[in-house]
């Protein structure tokens, strides 16, 4: 689950949005709350479909259909609104992991389990299949397992996309369906019949066996490839599913059993309360508890426990003075009265719910920190963005900081003035995710979130060369969104994360050297390189990939121990430790050459991560969270340094240390704070 951003609407029809609950080749799924107080799943749709021809009828065909589909083994539909701006349809909400994050963080299923998700999968397409639905898009981000089987979800929408001659390609470039699980006819663009949704019940069950789906190729065209040529590679698969699996995988559609035969087949699967392993079952509490925080709001240090702030100086972007404005009176609680209880809603339901968090406003007397350091003092606020400030980052001389703000502007701050440096640079009409220094800090690259990777001169603040980008698909020329921007230490290499890639140029010619792919279609990461610039570490989902740039291929076994996807990475100065925030709401140092973890996870935010920095020598790791507030680590010792910092924002979504590490920058919602650490980073 993720944080809603200042942007991010606060009610979709009569549900009150929550939080985040993850995104999709269609859209995205917000958690909301009824006003009966009952928990909903609402999918918002991608703005590029709907500007499509034709797609609003198709959407409203899709929906009326959906609407039929009720079962043991479905998430009803239960509204939409397929005339709004950003159409949308809320369904039941089902607490339950998704098959993938079971795979990756409990291990593959052995026989009974993997029978029960066999016969619950032909189930499930027995009930979509009789309300005249293909469900299109079968895979294992969408089938949840729950504490009493297993759900389906997102049936039928996928047809929506489809432009009028029935192909499976959009106008961007980006398939209907997911590669590794849609059948042949689908990967070729062909009429579909409920005989694809078995070839991908075969694709399904063959990955929850085995970790991997049987056509699976290292690369997109590869994968469709294999799909559609290629004999299925369906590894060691329990007895009662040796022959059902491949029948279900046959090429010609006909050949394929009806869901009816695949239950038959299967034969009868023993009844039990817990259906699945105890790991399972585990991750299921784990998600009951974080939406029961997420219920109760972020717990907040009482008055006499918090520490001593001074006023800072606001300075506009024209470099004026003035006091920094008072802090409202925010200690109200909102509730929300539904189903006979009264559930606290603090900080929860994006803006219009965070204006009524207690934001820890100053306290008279000053406040007792661990080890015996205060929390330090702001020494100024930069505002100026008219958004959240998505990143911040200090020029390896210290002189200049840079940010890059929700408003599709990059700015330059001089530190020593703490003033902006010259006009802004309008690098996009979306956001922009990041803009990065170069080693010597005369060149600045940034990502944008609508597709474009630019460099630019930092003393003339103009564009060098051309707009660069990853793109979407191999067979498409359109730049997919842009989610991060690096430099390798060395100055050789500039890497940028897409949807389903990174891409790799030479730093000095611009010139593509290559390209680190994945399985995942909507990968949207972030990129950290080893000091020496010989290796990527690269977040996927709750797993972290070390890559080797020159190879393009992976290194080692992934890291993984976070039990949520993970937001955020960063590499110490001199490669040697990796550090990780996670929606799990912790943190975790790796080795990077043993490739393994560093201690337990690092607890002390309340919700999830949105930033981490290193200081230059490598001693202190700050952090950035949702939860307002920003703490310092030691590095060596796994332990908080001081009380949290807490500047008076909604949000902190960035951390930077200065080079000496004096200085932290904390950014949040339209503001940068210049915080003063150095009692903390220099002892």
């Amino acid at each position: 689950m993720g944080p809603l951003g200042t942007s991010d609407p606060v009610q979709i029809g009569h549900y009150r949005m929550l939080t985040e609950l993850g995104r999709g080749g269609m859209g995205r799924v917000l958690l909301g709350s009824g006003p009966d107080g009952r928990l909903v799943a609402v999918k918002l749709v991608h703005e590029q479909f709907v500007d499509h021809d034709g797609f609003r009828a198709r959407f409203r065909r899709e929906v009326r259909a959906s609407r039929k589909v009720a079962g043991a083994y479905t998430a009803a539909v239960i509204e939409a609104d397929t005339e709004a701006p950003e159409p949308w349809l809320a369904s039941v909400y089902v607490p339950g992991p998704p098959l993938r994050e079971v795979v990756a963080t409990a291990g593959t299923l052995a026989a009974e389990p993997a029978l029960r998700l066999a016969a619950g999968l032909a189930a499930a397409l027995i009930e979509v299949h009789r309300a005249g639905l293909v469900h299109r898009d079968l895979k294992p981000s969408n089938v949840l397992l729950t504490d009493d089987g297993l759900r389906v979800i997102d049936f039928g929408i996928a047809r929506a996309a489809e432009i009028e001659d029935g192909t499976q390609v959009t106008r961007t470039g980006a398939l209907v369906g997911t590669p590794g699980f849609m059948s042949p006819e689908q990967a070729l663009g062909r009429d579909l019949t409920t005989a694809s949704d078995v070839f991908s019940l075969g694709s399904v069950v063959v990955y929850a066996c085995t970790g991997q789906g049987p056509f699976h190729g290292g690369s997109t065209p590869r994968t469709l490839h294999n799909v559609i040529h290629a004999d299925p590679v369906i590894g060691t698969l329990p007895d009662r599913l040796r022959d059902v699996v491949p029948a279900c995988l046959a090429k010609d559609p006909a050949a394929r059993p009806k869901p009816e035969q695949l239950l038959e087949a299967i034969g009868e699967v023993a009844p039990s309360a817990r259906p699945w392993p105890p790991a399972v079952h585990e991750l299921i509490a784990r998600q009951d508890a974080e939406v029961a925080r997420l219920l109760r709001g972020p717990e907040h240090p009482t008055p006499h426990d918090a520490p001593e702030v001074n006023a800072p100086t606001v300075l506009e972007p024209g470099g004026s003075a003035g006091a920094a404005p008072a802090v409202p009176d925010r200690r109200r609680v909102l509730l929300l009265a539904g189903g006979g209880a009264l559930l606290g809603l603090t900080a929860l339901a994006g803006t219009a719910a965070w204006a009524l968090r207690d934001d820890a406003p100053p306290a008279s007397g000053r406040g007792r920190a661990s080890g015996g350091k205060a929390a330090g003092r702001p020494l100024a606020a930069l505002t100026g963005h008219a958004g959240s400030v998505h990143h911040a980052e200090f020029s390896p001389d210290g002189n200049l900081l840079v940010t890059a703000g929700e408003d599709g502007t990059v700015r330059l701050w001089d530190v020593a003035a703490r003033r902006i440096s010259g006009e802004p640079l309008k690098v996009a009409d979306e956001s922009v995710r990041k803009a990065a220094f170069d080693r010597v800090g005369k060149l600045l690259a940034t990502a944008a979130i609508g597709g474009a990777v630019q460099l630019w001169d930092v003393q003339t603040r103009r564009q060098v060369g051309e707009t660069l980008g990853v793109r979407f698909f191999d067979f498409s020329d359109r730049p997919g969104p842009v989610s991060d921007v690096a430099f390798s230490p060395d100055g050789n290499t500039l890497a940028a994360a897409g949807t389903k890639k990174v891409q790799l140029w030479d730093a000095d010619s611009r010139k593509p050297t290559g390209e680190l792919e994945f399985d995942g279609i909507n990968l949207m990461t972030q990129l950290s390189f080893s000091g020496d610039g010989r290796l990527l570490a690269i977040p996927d989902d709750q797993l972290i990939r070390l890559w080797d740039v020159g190879s393009r291929k992976p290194v080692g076994q992934s890291l993984l121990g976070h039990t949520a996807k993970i937001g955020k990475s960063v590499m110490s100065p001199d490669g040697r430790t990796l550090a990780t925030g996670a929606w799990d709401m912790t943190l975790r140092l790796w080795d990077v050459q043993r490739g393994a973890p560093i201690g337990q996870p690092l607890r002390g935010h309340s919700h999830t991560i949105q930033g981490l920095a290193f200081s230059q020598d490598g001693r202190f790791l700050a952090s950035a969270s949702h939860d307002a507030t920003a703490r310092l680590w030691d590095v060596a010792a796994r332990k908080p340094v001081g009380q949290p910092i807490r500047p008076q924002a909604k949000t902190v979504t960035a951390v930077a240390f200065s080079p000496d590490g004096g200085t932290l920058a904390v950014a949040g919602d339209k503001t940068v704070w210049l915080w003063d650490v150095a009692d903390r980073t220099r002892t």
